[in-house]
């Protein structure tokens, strides 16, 4: 069963992610609003190219508008969250003033701290992973390269009717959606992956170039090692028990980076639209002034001063692309070795 036909589904921070989401829906029956900056509200207005991995373009349109206070709300409304982490606290204050606590919020974001700080104004706040690669950018047009899967729960555990009928409504959209009780732990496991969007950023690859050169997969393995011990240490989990399904096995990927693999001219080669950007390098390569990595990063360096564990590869990406975003700096500041380098330069300093 679907969710009923008076839900609403308010996509709040639609940018690549909400707006291939919120169109999706859109496209597939449902009833969709979404808040986005002006440009893209506008383009969401008239309507954007969606180019899809198989190679099929969509044209996706829906209702925008470009603030919260622009809203009407509907008794039906439950909000989808796609805002980046630094701007979780503003939106969630933004929404609170229009709805109060009453309506549902699904946080599907990067980082662990977003449905943390959405519980502490919303009395109903579901967890969402997205494993989906959309990179925009220009307003009117959103790849797709690869990925196109959600799992939603109940935050901090549990799944409900409303996050089975939400996957049934993504899914009918053409997304793989999962219910699942252990979302959040999934979101664990998306945060180590995530911790090399600063690598790329800061070296300017997209992720089939990072993942055909050897430098770069030596430097992004020993990135999300060192994340991974830092949170075995914290005693956090990263994965679903073994008999759940989960759409992302952290440690299995983070082994795959020890293998041996040939490189891929290909990978190499390829057209712009059928590269994988993170969004931080998106967002430093449209000259957006704030970034993620507090909240990716940030979470490991923090963790790791807790526990006396030093996190020199985190803490220099960390620095490095905060400083970047505050001089306008383009991604590709250092190729793969020299960050190696730089970082292996301050592995003594942060071990005393």
């Amino acid at each position: 069963m679907t969710i009923a036909k008076s839900r609403r589904y308010v996509v709040f921070g639609a940018g690549a992610v909400g707006a291939a989401v919120g169109g999706l829906l859109t496209r597939a029956g449902s009833r969709v609003i979404c808040v986005a900056r002006p440009a893209y509200a506008e383009a969401l207005s008239r309507g954007i190219l969606l180019r899809k991995e198989d190679g099929e373009d969509l044209y996706l349109k829906s209702d925008a508008v470009t603030s919260a206070a622009d809203l009407s709300p509907e008794a039906g409304d439950f909000v989808l969250l796609t805002t980046k982490s630094q701007a979780t606290e503003s939106a969630i204050e933004e929404l609170f003033e229009v709805y109060g606590a009453g309506v549902p919020i699904v946080c599907l974001q990067n980082g662990v701290r977003n449905e943390e700080i959405a519980a502490r104004r919303f009395s109903t706040v579901y967890a969402g992973l997205v494993f989906l690669s959309a990179v925009q950018l220009e307003p009117s047009v959103i790849s797709l390269p690869q990925g196109g899967t959600v799992a939603i729960g109940c935050y901090p555990v549990g799944v409900d009717d409303a996050s089975r009928d939400l996957c049934a409504d993504l899914s009918r959209a053409g997304l793989e959606a999962t219910a699942s009780a252990h979302v959040m732990a999934m979101k664990w496991g998306k945060l180590v992956a995530n911790l090399n969007n600063a690598t790329t950023t800061i070296t300017g690859y997209w992720l089939e170039q990072a993942m055909s050169d050897p430098d770069m997969r030596k430097l992004m393995l020993e990135v999300r090692e060192e994340g991974l011990a830092v949170l075995d240490a914290a005693r956090i989990e990263v994965e679903p028990p073994a008999d759940e399904p989960s759409p992302i096995r952290i440690r299995e990927m983070t082994q795959r980076l020890r293998q041996p693999f040939r490189p891929r001219e290909d990978f190499v080669s390829l057209p712009e639209e059928r590269r994988t950007y993170s969004s931080m390098w998106q967002d430093l390569y449209l000259g957006r002034k704030s970034n993620e990595a507090e909240f990716l990063n940030g979470e490991i360096v923090t963790r790791g001063e807790k526990l006396a564990i030093p996190t020199p590869y985190n803490s220099t990406l960390l620095e490095v692309v905060n400083r970047m975003f505050d001089e306008g700096l383009a991604p590709g500041l250092y190729a793969p070795r020299e960050l190696d380098e730089l970082i292996r330069s301050r592995l003594g300093s942060d071990a005393m």
